[in-house]
């Protein structure tokens, strides 16, 4: 009997696992301006996203390419995470997004090589905030039914079946 439950609850963490994961990309617009400060508009454009551990120089863990065109008002909108991944060990699941500090950079490439548009840190937002306090999660399981799971303060964890109205 104990044998089973384990492996019910193995069964159980990895429907959880799969079914509550985050999305697999973040989006990223900027505008791109020609030398004189004008709009750079419906340009073409190779762009290269960089994300670099501990500081704005650190090691970079993870880099894609993207071939886009800015609109007429000179922006642009990439999905980082769907490029094509140009590093050499890492994909963009790869990071650990709790080792430490991350530094997102972008560069352009606009026929004459790859120029460094600048570095920033990057920060949380209120979408990935919501999981450090999250209480209880839905989760539907292979067969479709909606689950709650819920994590009580000594760690049991639970789950009932969601109706739906």
């Amino acid at each position: 009997m104990k044998k089973r439950m384990t492996s019910i609850f193995a069964l159980f963490l990895g429907i959880l696992g799969a079914a509550a994961q985050v999305p697999g990309s973040f989006q990223y617009q900027a505008v791109m301006r020609n030398d004189d400060g004008s709009i750079a508009a419906n340009e073409p454009l190779e762009v290269k996203v960089r994300i670099h551990q501990g500081t704005a120089d650190g090691t970079v863990v993870y880099e894609e390419e993207h071939t886009t065109s800015s609109n007429a008002s000179g922006i642009i909108t990439l999905k980082v995470g769907d490029g094509t991944n140009t590093s050499r060990t890492n994909t963009f699941y790869d990071i650990d997004w709790s080792a430490g500090n991350y530094f997102f950079e972008t560069q352009v490439d606009r026929g004459t090589g790859y120029e460094s548009l600048g570095t920033q840190q990057m920060l949380s937002v209120p979408y990935a905030k919501c999981a450090v306090v999250a209480d209880n999660v839905h989760v539907k399981s292979p067969d479709g039914r909606l689950w709650r799971i819920k994590v009580a303060n000594d760690g049991t964890i639970s789950a009932e079946a969601v109706t739906e109205e």
